[in-house]
């Protein structure tokens, strides 16, 4: 009764442990760095934060929850919350932009009018053209930070390994360490990309 009542113990300072100012201070870092390309001090400090929210896992754990699978770690919740972030955000600068310019027009009646059929053209459009851009952007921010996260892990553990595959396969890949800075650079050359395909564009 005793080792148990201690084994609990152990692995509730263990999900606590994880939580140190050097682990969360080095994920906000390798989050900030991908996020340099884009010259802009909201995106790297929103990248490092991204990056942080990953762990949330540790925190379930540390208040009771058996989270053994760490789903935060796998790529299918990269890819799924990286593209709901991207739309989320988008409907939301598209009910701010909308409201914007029907507030800008409301002095002219015409204009008014013109202002309510675009805003229903857009509403009822899945990725209207202004979107595609804050989508893309928040769609490879997040995924960027998630690709941060899984190299500062490897960074700091020699024995670093993930449930890459999960939900479909649990079973943790090990990654090895010499491979933490190129997958910061994978992580950084993707944001350098979109930002660039982005500048040219707007040419």
């Amino acid at each position: 009764m005793v080792s148990l009542v201690t084994r609990q113990i152990i692995l509730s300072f263990d999900a606590f442990g994880s939580l140190t100012p050097q682990e969360i201070g080095g994920h906000f870092l390798f989050g900030y760095v991908v996020a340099l390309p884009t010259r802009n001090l909201k995106m790297g400090v929103l990248s490092g934060l991204m990056a942080l929210t990953i762990d949330a896992d540790h925190l379930l754990n540390a208040v009771g929850f058996d989270i053994q699978a760490r789903m935060g770690h796998s790529v299918s919740f990269a890819i799924l919350s990286s593209v709901l972030i991207g739309l989320m955000v988008s409907q939301i600068f598209r009910k701010i932009s909308v409201w914007n310019e029907m507030m800008s027009t409301e002095s002219s009646s015409g204009k008014k009018k013109k202002t309510k059929a675009y805003s229903k053209s857009v509403h009822n459009s899945p990725l209207a053209p202004e979107k595609k851009d804050i989508f893309a952007l928040y769609l490879t921010i997040t995924l960027a930070a998630f690709i941060s996260h899984i190299a500062y892990d490897v960074f700091v553990n020699a024995g670093a390994s993930f449930p890459l595959l999960a939900p479909l396969i649990f079973s943790d890949f090990f990654i090895p360490q010499i491979y933490a800075l190129p997958i910061e650079a994978a992580a950084i050359l993707l944001v350098y990309l979109w930002y660039t395909l982005l500048s040219e564009r707007s040419i």
